[in-house]
């Protein structure tokens, strides 16, 4: 258990940096020609207003959500599943059923904070 919960550490932090120097560090000022599909989908979903969100905040955010998706997903697939197509199988499902779970709370966050101001 200890060596499963080592590995998803370390995972974590190799995509985490991975992810932040190929994305986020370049993404930190909106721009409307190139704004990131997870922006797209809130605001498509659920009616997030993308002008009264912290654009920077929501970058680190979705980076690290996508990272705790992508080594979630990992850890799962490869210590509970042995066969090849039922780890592709399993992992597709998990992974639309983590972004439709995650970001539903991440909108759920900005529509309180919407609803406070």
């Amino acid at each position: 258990m200890v060596k499963v919960l080592l590995e998803f550490i370390v995972v974590f932090i190799i995509v985490y940096l991975v992810n932040y120097f190929t994305l986020v560090r370049n993404r930190t000022k909106y721009d409307k020609k190139k704004v990131p599909p997870e922006l797209l989908y809130l605001k498509k979903i659920y009616n997030i207003n993308i002008k009264k969100i912290n654009y920077k905040k929501f970058v680190y955010a979705y980076a690290f959500i996508n990272t705790f998706i992508i080594s979630t997903i990992y850890i799962i697939v490869f210590y509970l599943l042995s066969s090849m197509i039922l780890r592709i199988i399993v992992g597709i499902i998990l992974l639309i059923l983590m972004i439709i779970i995650c970001y539903g709370l991440l909108a759920r966050y900005y529509l309180s904070h919407e609803n406070n101001e």
